[in-house]
């Protein structure tokens, strides 16, 4: 039966954290990891460690 959410369990590191999140419903894995990624690319533009071509230049690459 899986959790509602794996990444609240106590001792996880941050990746297992992410990694159990991600992995726990497969029929789900595609979306949560997308919208993951989404708020993480967010997240770096937003502090300026990324910029929006260069999100856009790296999603190039995803969809060649």
């Amino acid at each position: 039966m899986p959790t509602h959410h794996p990444h609240r369990v106590a001792g996880l590191c941050t990746s297992n954290k992410v990694y159990s999140a991600l992995t726990e419903l497969k029929s789900l894995e595609g979306h949560r990891t997308a919208k993951f990624l989404a708020l993480l690319a967010q997240s770096l533009v937003e502090k300026g460690l990324l910029s929006d071509q260069e999100v856009v230049a790296m999603l190039d690459q995803v969809v060649e």
